[in-house]
């Protein structure tokens, strides 16, 4: 195997986890890929500019794909492992300031004229979701179901996006369901017990 070819598969690994499948590689790449496309068409078909277009393209590439990523045994298991901590899991949310992108591109197109607070209102319930979730190992589950419902309930009253109505579908679970709390997956199928965390 060339360098950069086992380069590719550690990224992958350290990415999704080590002990995903191709099974789950395939359903990651494929639903991404997918969702890349849909995202570009909503954002064309809604009056998105081509810059628009791209950037919703690449962030249902990141979120819808990772929606099915982060909720797989394999991610849980590895994002849950030795050495990961509550912090770890904060700045990883942190990261997904794409509200304020979404907000942006519904604004271009005239769709929306509070955008600041409602990137502030999505991204603000997303961070305290996942802190809420982290302080609360053994209701992990549940919250991470409830509060993956309230941001859907949330985005609801907010007013969805225009240009992305995909977007709360695939940011809460992947966040908050997937990778905040594993939702799917007890403790002893992933290896984590509820007064280690």
């Amino acid at each position: 195997m060339s360098v950069w070819a086992e380069s590719v598969k550690s990224g992958w690994a350290n990415l999704v986890g080590p002990e995903a499948t191709r099974t789950n590689t395939t359903i990651a790449l494929g639903s991404a890929v997918v969702g890349m496309v849909g995202a570009a068409m909503w954002a064309r078909r809604s009056g998105a500019g081509a810059g628009s277009t791209t950037i919703m393209a690449g962030l249902a590439l990141d979120l819808i794909g990772g929606a099915y990523v982060n909720n797989t045994r394999a991610s849980v298991r590895w994002y849950e492992r030795a050495g990961q901590d509550d912090a770890d899991h904060l700045r990883f949310a942190a990261l997904h300031g794409h509200p304020v992108v979404v907000a942006w591109a519904d604004h271009r197109v005239g769709a929306r004229d509070n955008g600041a607070s409602w990137a502030l209102a999505q991204y603000g319930y997303m961070m305290l979701s996942t802190a809420v979730i982290r302080r609360s190992p053994t209701h992990r589950r549940s919250l991470g179901l409830a509060l993956t419902a309230g941001g859907l309930v949330l985005d609801r009253a907010l007013g969805s996006s225009t240009v992305a109505p995909w977007f709360a579908w695939s940011y809460y679970p992947k966040l908050l369901m997937g990778h905040a709390a594993g939702s799917l997956w007890p403790e002893t199928d992933i290896g984590v017990r509820s007064s280690s965390r």
